[in-house]
């Protein structure tokens, strides 16, 4: 992703249910939708602040299903602190489940990871290239050793190439890529697995 990562701050309240706050001012889009369960390092959307994109996680220990009402609008203006949305606690098998591995930054629900895999994502809508121009190799491949810092992939948005490179919080500093989950030119969605590394 072109732009930062930020850790949003949770209250939990007594009754357990959490308010995920914005932790800078901006534009805030690509929002979870209503009932999503997320945990730790799961994203909780994207402000655009000062024309950069930073990318919103959960911090550790949060964990829940996403209530209440989200904005109607795409990108809708927040301010430092305000509340983005509402998480009710759930219970038993769903919170353990959401705490552990498989909700670590690089590990979305419903992704079909291995444990001890991570996934990088899609930040934005838009068009995967594999390589930096046609004909040239792939970025990486099956097998590929990767540092924080590599690209493995482009994303094109109107035009605009964005690296994606690999790392950020909870990766480690070097990985395997495992799998390639898009083809070259294939168009994308915010969120969707694009490489799989271990």
């Amino acid at each position: 992703m072109d732009g930062d990562i930020l850790v949003a701050k949770v209250e939990t309240g007594e009754s357990g249910a959490a308010r995920v706050l914005s932790p800078i001012v901006g534009t805030w889009s690509e929002q979870p939708h209503a009932g999503a369960f997320l945990g730790p390092g799961s994203r909780a959307g994207v402000v655009r602040h000062l024309n950069r994109k930073v990318l919103l996680v959960l911090p550790d220990g949060a964990a829940g299903r996403v209530t209440g009402r989200l904005p109607a609008l795409r990108s809708v203006a927040v301010e430092f602190g305000q509340c983005l949305f509402e998480m009710s606690p759930v219970g038993g098998e769903t919170a353990a489940a959401l705490e552990g591995d498989a909700a670590v930054v690089g590990h979305p629900a419903g992704a079909g990871l291995a444990v001890g895999t991570r996934a990088i994502l899609s930040p934005t809508d838009g068009v995967f290239y594999r390589s930096p121009s046609p004909g040239a190799p792939p970025f990486v491949e099956v097998g590929a050793v990767v540092a924080s810092g590599d690209p493995v992939g482009l994303v094109e948005v109107m035009k605009t190439f964005n690296q994606i490179l690999y790392g950020g919080p909870g990766f480690p500093d070097r990985a395997t890529v495992v799998e390639v989950r898009c083809a070259d030119a294939a168009e994308v969605r915010a969120g969707q697995v694009l490489v799989v590394v271990r």
